[in-house]
């Protein structure tokens, strides 16, 4: 009901001569609030129906202890309708503008519960098995033999090219070295060492003869060059999955910083004291979203703060609906007791089966 009274009082207050103008059958007294503030209770009423039909779709979520996608994508529609309703019109102070970062945050929770869940539901144990394929090809191919770093070498020589052997270096060492006074030709059956030859140098170890080494493919390490070179399959669908979870962190992050700009507990202690008072002095935790009554006007509240954890959507729609009441009691917006009743169908369109 809240959401046809607020679009045929929002095509009310359209001119006459407006292309859009949809006159209400019933329109409202001129001195009423409901005409003096006809295009703000419009939008109030479309706020008003958003967060109790999030809050509706977040309990049949809290009941079942899961995040039904298809339920929440069946909101996006009526939310980006109320968000443009409200970017739309100019609102008139800082009052109005934070029902506009509160729309962001409910948009903001929604992706963030959806990509959560749908993290621990069913992508991580995918990426778990991905990583697992990866690491396997990663280290068969650094540890082939080799190659030390994943690149296979052809042609293992003993010492690199174009370098003498240690036996041509003792003997061009002796054949240039200066007489030292002793007979070349005279042996030194006693072994002098002093004349004797050094000993051979040996190589310097190179790629080529050097061990492979292992190289690691794990999270908290970057990964090792010949991971690039390394390729796993993944289905069309995971392809799927991942790309909707960027979107939602993505989008996300866009709508919490644009009601963080908007939405805050200074805000609320400005301009929304009551609701304040409620959060602030509450003895209500984090997980106790169940506990309030949406509708109650007195009980305790609490800030949802950021939405990291995927929970906390139902204190959104709960503080949600307590700024609505508190200032819709300051212009006279009384809820469902002042909405444009939705008319019956008639008696030509009404179908065999249905009554009155």
């Amino acid at each position: 009901m809240l959401k046809y009274s607020g679009d045929a009082r929002h095509w009310s207050t359209f001119s006459p001569q407006h292309k859009e103008y949809r006159p209400l059958p019933n329109p409202p007294p001129p001195n009423s609030p409901y005409h003096k503030h006809g295009a703000l209770i419009a939008r109030l009423e479309l706020l008003d129906a958003l967060v109790c039909f999030t809050y509706s779709i977040w309990t049949t979520d809290y009941s079942k202890d899961a995040c039904i996608n298809g339920s929440w994508q069946t909101a996006e529609a009526f939310l980006n309708w109320t968000k443009n309703k409200w970017t739309a019109e100019n609102a008139s102070g800082e009052r109005e503008r934070a029902f506009l970062g509160l729309i962001f945050m409910i948009e903001a929770f929604i992706h963030t519960r959806m990509f959560v869940f749908a993290t621990k539901q069913n992508a991580d144990r995918e990426m778990d098995k991905l990583m697992a394929q990866a690491r396997a090809l990663v280290e068969n191919v650094s540890a082939a033999p080799g190659s030390a770093s994943g690149t296979p070498l052809t042609g293992a020589q003993s010492t690199p090219p174009m370098l003498p052997s240690p036996a041509s270096i003792v003997a061009t060492s002796s054949a240039n070295s200066t007489p030292t006074g002793r007979p070349s030709a005279t042996p030194n059956a006693a072994g002098d060492s002093s004349g004797s030859a050094a000993p051979p140098m040996r190589p310097t170890p190179t790629p080529a003869n050097r061990p492979p080494r292992e190289q690691s493919f794990r999270l908290g390490h970057p990964p090792p060059p010949v991971a690039n070179s390394v390729t796993v399959e993944i289905s069309a669908a995971f392809a799927h999955t991942l790309k909707s979870l960027t979107k939602d962190v993505t989008w996300a992050s866009h709508c919490m910083r644009q009601s963080q700009a908007l939405l805050t507990l200074r805000t609320l202690s400005d301009h929304f004291p009551i609701t304040f008072t409620r959060i602030i002095h509450s003895s209500l935790s984090h997980n106790q979203e169940y506990e309030p009554d949406i509708e109650d006007e007195e009980g305790e509240l609490f800030w949802p703060g950021a939405p990291s954890t995927g929970e906390g959507l139902g204190w959104v729609c709960l503080v949600g609906k307590a700024m609505i009441k508190e200032f819709g009691r300051d212009i006279g917006y009384v809820g469902y007791d002042g909405v444009v009743p939705k008319p019956e169908p008639s008696s030509s369109t009404r179908g065999p089966g249905q009554r009155r």
